[in-house]
């Protein structure tokens, strides 16, 4: 069994790793031809395989094997979050949200955003990191940064999709756990430490969105992420 695990999105057809796989399997762990790896292909599938030809800019394996196949989940997480000032701290939020493990990551802005733009593949690497860390085999999507408005009107909440926002009040709302209904597919938006607007929390509601506390302490942005992502999780376990 290889302890050496690396992402290669289709492998069945591509047969290599890309240049950053290639370049920590050659340089950084100095790996050999004819050593075992094992693949993820984030889709659910994990792979052994032989190193057939090291290169630190295309490596090439075969003697490709499923060893495991795992299905979909019967719930789906999808976060969206109004990004810190601080980068530092929504990456942080990114490698342990995957490491918990979930299917999509999205940005948004809203009125008391704090950051207009983001770097998408500094994100998707540390997604493919966290990983390959984790041994999860399900890459999650990492989207865009969208206003806010515009991720109301695509995303409706239905039989089997239940959309949630973390909201401040005075008395809280009820938590997390009360709040959803098992085995669905949940879109969790989580505000920006000014919190949503009154505008924003109107339309939210207004769109049958289900406010849900954390608790009494005021958690910051990526703390509620990786809260509302575990606690999920619990819930189902």
């Amino acid at each position: 069994m290889s302890k050496y695990v690396f992402y290669a999105p289709n492998p069945t057809s591509t047969g290599f790793l890309n240049e950053e796989e290639s370049f920590h399997a050659c340089r950084v762990l100095r790996l050999r031809n004819g050593d075992k790896i094992r693949i993820l292909d984030g889709v659910g599938g994990l792979y052994e395989s032989i190193i057939e030809s090291i290169d630190s800019k295309k490596t090439t394996f075969s003697q490709l094997r499923l060893i495991e196949k795992q299905d979909k989940s019967t719930y789906q997480i999808h976060l969206f979050v109004a990004p810190t000032k601080q980068m530092e701290r929504m990456e942080w939020m990114v490698e342990k949200c995957c490491e918990f493990g979930i299917h999509s990551i999205g940005f948004f802005i809203s009125k008391n955003s704090e950051r207009k733009e983001l770097k998408l593949n500094r994100l998707e690497k540390i997604a493919i990191a966290a990983l390959k860390q984790s041994k999860n085999l399900f890459l999650p999507e990492i989207l865009p940064l969208t206003p806010l408005k515009q991720l109301i009107e695509s995303i409706e909440p239905d039989i089997n999709n239940q959309v949630l926002f973390a909201h401040i009040s005075d008395p809280p709302m009820a938590s997390l756990g009360k709040q959803i209904r098992l085995n669905q597919s949940y879109f969790v938006f989580v505000g920006p430490e000014g919190d949503f607007s009154s505008e924003e929390t109107a339309l939210l509601l207004n769109n049958k969105y289900t406010p849900f506390s954390l608790g009494k302490a005021i958690l910051r942005t990526e703390t509620a992420c990786i809260a509302s992502t575990h606690a999920i999780h619990l819930l189902h376990d």
